[in-house]
């Protein structure tokens, strides 16, 4: 089953269209953990976007550190919902990130029309996965998942 099943027009997102191809590889419903890593990787390069298109503007630094900071959070998000689950504290990292992005296209840091619709899309894509987080975080208030593996050394000739 679908953990976007509800959320409107899903089926137009990276999200969705995530979800479905898991689900082809995996034959089966993915975790919401596969998915959300999905997703979180599929913003970085969304986010640079946005840096690239409006590196030679003034608020080109300004843009850079806020969006180098939201990748910072969604890295936390992405370790934290792989070590603890689908948890609330995962859905209050990404809308901290979703609220410093609206904030720079608010005070109009973002100015570039191509700019602004990546950084929109990428809230939508959080946005989604924020409330998928919700419904499977009420579902299963303690979810605990293993460890991260250990690195391996590399190996030696």
């Amino acid at each position: 089953m679908s953990i976007f099943k509800g959320i409107a027009n899903v089926e137009h997102t990276f999200a969705g269209w995530a979800e479905k191809e898991l689900s082809k590889l995996f034959k089966d419903a993915p975790k919401i953990e596969q998915v959300a890593d999905a997703i979180l990787t599929y913003v970085g390069p969304a986010l640079q976007t946005v840096v690239t298109i409006e590196a030679g503007a003034p608020a080109g630094a300004l843009v850079g550190k806020v969006i180098r900071e939201a990748q910072s959070d969604l890295t936390a998000a992405s370790g934290a919902m792989y070590d603890f689950g689908a948890t609330p504290s995962v859905g209050s990292i990404i809308n901290g990130v979703k609220d410093n992005l609206a904030a720079l296209l608010a005070a109009g840091h973002v100015s570039n029309p191509a700019s602004v619709a990546n950084v929109n899309q990428v809230v939508n894509e959080l946005d989604v996965l924020v409330t998928a987080l919700g419904k499977v975080s009420a579902n299963s208030p303690t979810l605990m998942h293993s460890k991260k593996p250990q690195a391996v050394a590399p190996a030696t000739a």
